[in-house]
């Protein structure tokens, strides 16, 4: 896939690629777009899609050399490469009969326009098309514009071909020369399209234009696009690439499309630097290492049901061992943690530092293997709490692992990221005795940890084959459980990730300092191991619909998308430069490495942060940029009290030096001349009467505000559900705000469709999402079975 089967040199700075990419190929209509990288450390890098070729299974691509991302693309040849290719993004254009259009394309514009020129003429239309450029090397694919136009002006700026003259002079001519224009499409840089707008305005006819801003994933999750169109902000890649002209601000898109050019001009100058990232970019696995702890027995070969029968011989026998006012009187262990003030310079040094073999033993022995363990109850993979952690008393901590295993598939991310103090461990039985609850999630990253470090990794039981294909959209929390209860039922299991890396929200969200990279990869290596296949840069929806899936043969689909649509206040001033969604922030530090110098996507250094919310996402913002040198003020309307976040990680920000500015709320950004922010109008709030969530409300201080000087703005205020995916499903029942609608087995209104996360919840914890996916999966298997 990817390889490159054609490269054209039109000019010095210009080139045609033709790659290999079938199912994009057999999508794709005019208009659409895909993000392009080039190498493991490359930028996600936004191409329209020039033409396609269903037959040969190929697209065209024009790229005109200007960036470090482009410039390393125009480097490879014929046989090479491109480390990943997604799409067809965005919606295609409008194409209807229309009657007489005039089709404008600057310089590289006319590969994008090409498409809308053949499909217009398709269509019945009368095409006029306009060629522009600033010398005849930059007029491209003229003889294919014109087999589908009925006339066609060429414009260059020094007048070395065609006419001399800009492209509006050619739109002109054309609307003077007709009866009638009914529409003018245009489709170049900025500047050609704004002044392409004003000239069909000036006539009185409507002028479409083709959007592509900076963008980071290109689905949406992360907001880099949008633009102000029509005084509403919108998401070019979701809501275009194509909008009226009229509406566009375009002083706010020139302002973004500069948003990076400092950090992209400093980079190509280091262009050398970044060259040894041009490789396959494949999910790769760190090895195994050996692991200080040791065991001091040799490890059980029990099976499962002896492992989690509390009747066992040797379950008994340790119950017997200690009474239960021992086990009480034994207090709660710590965990250790790297020292503050060191940890907030490093961002991929865990700061939680892991219980010893010694400290996870006696924290094992205050667990009294309740008859009716309510700690069960608030697990929702219903992990079997007591087994595994009287496994890891009587120092069998491979067993341990085993039994966390034979219900959950991700045991090492739940030990570290799941709010276990609202879920099993608030079920605690210590909790009624007036004592702190078991440290259950200690003790799960515990053993998921000695396991995988041991070397001795084992997978769970997998029933006999059965034949039938089941599909999972999205790899994040939701997706990868429901992937590994299924493979272990015997089903063919594949997963489609929209992204170039498996793992969704557990790595483009949470920061290495909280849930290390390699510990995600090896839970994913395992269910790969398991039979869970995977594949990268495949949006259902857009790649492949879920109709073709099912012609595949294909039984089940499960989506587990996510919720990666980030919400904002719609506040004066918030689409200034600098000011971005926590899902772009975070995406660009963890997923795409920005902060690595030897990395290709920017990242605008800061000094005075001020991150909006009160969620982990905001406590992992205002961690990740305290990392980067900026000094951080975390703003919430609500007092610390009603805040969401874990007590653990607000803890761990104040530690670090995060100044909390609770009882505030931003109401207005101010910007400098260049349309970056500046200032940020903060509304004093208090605390009224309790809302719905039983939180109490906040209500504005009449006339009180506060104003600070800010360079960098974080808006960390949820998410909502990415309609993408949903929206192309037909006859599918959505709920509030393009949630799919399920019933108590998470099965959708088309019973081969089962959903579950955020997708369905709106916003969702990784533990939530992964009972979602063990239900979907019971319940589909069910289903499939006709049960």
């Amino acid at each position: 896939m990817n390889k490159i089967v054609r490269k054209e040199q039109f000019s010095e700075k210009v080139f045609l690629f033709e790659i290999e990419a079938p199912l994009i190929a057999k999508s794709r209509k005019a208009g659409n777009f895909v993000i392009v990288r080039v190498g493991k450390k490359g930028e996600r890098m936004p191409l329209t899609i020039a033409a396609a070729d269903i037959e040969k299974g190929t697209i065209t691509l024009v790229v005109q050399m200007v960036g470090l991302s482009s410039k390393k693309l125009c480097a490879l040849n014929v046989g090479d490469y491109v480390t990943d290719v997604v799409g067809p993004l965005g919606n295609p254009t409008k194409i209807e009969k229309y009657g007489t259009v005039v089709c404008a394309g600057g310089g590289l514009g006319v590969a994008p326009m090409l498409p809308i020129i053949q499909a217009l003429k398709a269509a019945g239309n009368r095409v006029l098309s306009v060629m522009a450029g600033r010398s005849k090397d930059l007029i491209i694919l003229e003889d294919k514009v014109r087999e589908s136009s009925d006339e066609v002006i060429i414009m260059t700026d020094d007048g070395s071909y065609g006419e001399k003259g800009v492209v509006t002079v050619g739109i002109e001519k054309f609307i003077e020369q007709e009866p009638h224009v009914d529409k003018v499409f245009a489709i170049g840089p900025p500047i050609m399209m704004k002044f392409s707008n004003l000239t069909a305005q000036k006539h009185n006819i409507p002028c479409e234009v083709s959007l592509n801003t900076i963008m980071v994933d290109g689905t949406g999750m992360c907001g880099a696009c949008r633009l102000t169109i029509g005084g509403k902000t919108k998401f070019v890649c979701i809501d275009g690439p194509e909008f009226d002209g009229a509406l566009v601000d375009w002083d706010e898109m020139f302002k973004r499309m500069g948003t990076f050019k400092r950090e992209e001009q400093e980079e190509l100058a280091h262009y050398e630097e970044h060259l040894d990232s041009i490789e396959d970019g494949k999910l790769k696995m760190e090895s195994s290492k050996t692991t200080d702890v040791v065991m001091d027995s040799d490890p059980t070969n029990d099976t499962i049901e002896v492992l989690t029968d509390r009747n066992a011989a040797w379950r008994d026998e340790l119950r017997k061992s200690m009474k239960p006012k021992e086990r009480t009187q034994i207090e709660r262990v710590i965990m250790p943690e790297l020292d503050p003030v060191y940890r907030a310079t490093t961002r991929t040094e865990e700061v939680n530092i892991g219980l010893t073999k010694e400290m996870a033993m006696t924290e094992a022995k205050r667990c009294l293997d309740c008859a009716k363990p309510s700690c069960v109850e608030g697990c929702p993979v219903n992990i079997n709490i007591p087994s595994f952690i009287k496994n890891i008393e009587r120092g069998q901590f491979l067993a341990a692992a085993k039994v966390l295993k034979n219900t959950s598939a991700l045991p090492a991310v739940c030990g570290r990221v799941c709010p276990q103090e609202k879920q099993c461990e608030s079920k605690c039985i210590h909790l009624k005795m007036n004592e702190p609850a078991v440290a259950i999630g200690y003790l799960e990253r515990f053993a998921a940890d000695f396991e995988r470090e041991s070397g001795n990794i084992s997978l769970p039981e997998i029933a006999p084959a059965n034949g039938i294909k089941i599909a999972v959209v999205g790899s994040g929390p939701a997706g990868l459980s429901f992937a590994g209860d299924m493979v272990k039922k015997g089903y063919d299991v594949y997963v489609f990730e929209a992204l170039h890396e498996i793992g969704g929200v557990l790595k483009y969200g949470i920061p290495e300092f909280r849930l290390p990279n390699k510990i995600v990869d090896v839970e994913i290596e395992n269910l790969a191991k398991m039979g869970v296949h995977f594949q990268t840069d495949v949006i259902v929806g857009k790649t492949i619909s879920v109709e073709q899936l099912e012609a595949q043969g294909f039984k089940g689909i499960f989506v587990g998308s996510g919720a990666g649509l980030p919400n904002f206040m719609n506040i004066p001033g918030e689409n200034s430069i600098n000011i971005m969604s926590s899902n772009e922030y975070l995406t660009r530090v963890n997923l795409m490495d920005a902060a690595n110098p030897k990395t290709d996507t920017p990242l605008n250094p800061a000094k005075s942060v001020l991150v909006v919310g009160g969620g982990n996402t905001a406590m992992d913002s205002c961690r990740t940029a305290k990392r980067l040198g900026a000094e951080v003020t975390l703003v919430y309307r609500r007092s610390e009290v009603e805040m969401p976040a874990r007590l653990e990680e607000v803890k761990h920000a104040k530690e670090e030096g995060i100044n909390f500015l609770t009882l505030h709320n931003p109401i207005e950004y101010i910007a400098d001349e260049q349309g970056a922010v500046k200032q940020a109008v903060l509304q004093v709030m208090e605390l009224g009467e309790p809302d719905a969530s039983g939180r109490r409300s906040p209500v504005p201080v009449e006339g009180k505000t506060v104003t600070l000087d800010v360079d960098q703005v974080i808006v960390a205020v949820g998410v909502s559900p990415n309609p993408l995916v949903p929206k192309s499903i037909q006859g599918l029942e959505l709920g509030r705000k393009n949630t799919i609608a399920v019933n108590d087995d998470m099965q959708s209104s088309r019973a081969e469709i089962f959903a579950g996360g955020d997708i369905v919840r709106g916003g969702a914890t990784v533990i939530l999402a992964m009972g979602d996916g063990r239900r979907a999966a019971l319940n589909m298997d069910k289903h499939l079975r006709g049960l």
